[in-house]
């Protein structure tokens, strides 16, 4: 079976790009503006072209032309969706919702066999619905099948929960299946059907404040740990910032699965969520990881044990990339781009669907 081709919008550090790749599906172009993810992201797909720019000023066509490709059989993306207030108006010179047209018009430049677009949970009823409608009925009428659903990460074997809505459009002829629910082989004891926290990251050292560790503690000790180590030698990302004395003393008094509420009234701010100051729960996946996940004051994501928020590749493990895989930028900056980021896990499994789909095309 023939090598797919294909180009990733709006790439971020590249999660979607990596599980694609393992199905035989070549990423030679992908775009994104911001500098540190798209160095992130060159590093780690050396092969592709990347246009670290302003989407508004690509010409697809002239591009993948520069390339020596006519055409490409995937167009995969997920334009930000703070902007789609208004896209159902299709007013298109409104800067709020252009990126979401912008996506529309690379699909009519390049002409892919199938497109997939990813966003947020409740992008189907974000805005009313106008904005989930508008897509659909944007990608009918350019020639495709249209097909969506909501999926959750931790069904096919991320230690988190994760739930990102999916549309795939496929060319005319085609027809598109979403991914059964994976379940393991081997139910680990004293957990249900779902990878916990502690089964990505117990092999990574323990840390102090300010501390950073470059050697594994141990062997991995089960297949995700060894498939998220790989070859790697040296441990990388795996550091505690620097807390002052009252961060460290609130931190010390959360106990297991504990929170805000488990705190003496006098170290508590004013106004709070109830989530916060909050240890994740060793025995099941992590709640959605966020921008925030090494900051103790966000969303439940201080350690089980240990008296800090997540590292940054306890955070990279939770989303399923590989410890060999390279982020750029400051701390601030990597926890961005993996907070941000389709796990490499949904990418290959929608991948795998894609290529079924797609497979009188590519025989």
């Amino acid at each position: 079976m023939k090598k797919l081709i294909g180009i990733d919008l709006f790439c971020g550090a590249g999660g979607f790009s990596l599980g694609l790749s393992r199905n035989n599906i070549e990423i030679v172009m992908a775009n994104e503006i911001e500098k540190d993810f798209a160095k992130t992201f060159e590093l780690n797909h050396p092969k592709a072209r990347m246009l670290n720019e302003d989407i508004h000023n690509i010409d697809f066509k002239k591009e993948l032309k520069k390339i020596g490709y006519k055409s490409i059989d995937i167009l995969c993306g997920g334009p930000p969706c703070q902007g789609f207030s208004t896209v159902g108006s299709k007013n298109k010179k409104d800067k709020r919702n252009s990126l979401f047209w912008e996506f529309l018009r690379a699909v009519n430049e390049t002409n892919p066999k199938a497109v997939i677009f990813e966003n947020v949970a409740g992008f189907r009823s974000l805005y009313n619905g106008k904005a989930y409608e508008t897509l659909i009925n944007e990608l009918k009428s350019i020639g495709y099948n249209v097909f969506s659903d909501i999926l959750n990460a931790a069904d096919y074997g991320l230690p988190q929960y994760r739930k990102r809505t999916i549309v795939v459009g496929v060319t005319k002829g085609c027809s598109f299946e979403f991914p059964k629910i994976i379940k393991p082989e081997k139910k680990i004891l004293f957990e249900d059907k779902y990878l916990t926290v502690m089964s990505a990251i117990s092999d990574l050292p323990k840390l102090n404040v300010g501390e950073e560790k470059k050697n594994y503690s141990c062997k991995p000790k089960n297949e995700y740990q060894k498939k998220m180590r790989g070859k790697a030698k040296v441990l990388t990302e795996h550091n505690c910032s620097n807390y002052g004395k009252k961060m460290q003393k609130i931190i010390s008094l959360v106990p297991p699965k504990g929170d805000i509420s488990d705190l003496p009234i006098s170290l508590r701010p004013k106004k709070y969520f109830n989530n916060v100051y909050a240890r994740i729960d060793p025995t099941k996946p992590s709640p959605t990881i966020t921008r925030n996940f090494g900051t103790p004051s966000s969303t439940r994501c201080i350690h089980p044990f240990q008296n800090r928020a997540l590292s940054t590749r306890e955070g990279a493990r939770l989303q399923g990339f590989p410890d060999e895989f390279i982020f750029c930028g400051s701390k601030t900056s990597k926890n961005l781009q993996i907070g941000n980021a389709v796990p490499p896990m949904l990418g290959e499994v929608i991948g795998k669907q894609i290529k079924k789909s797609l497979k009188d095309y590519v025989s």
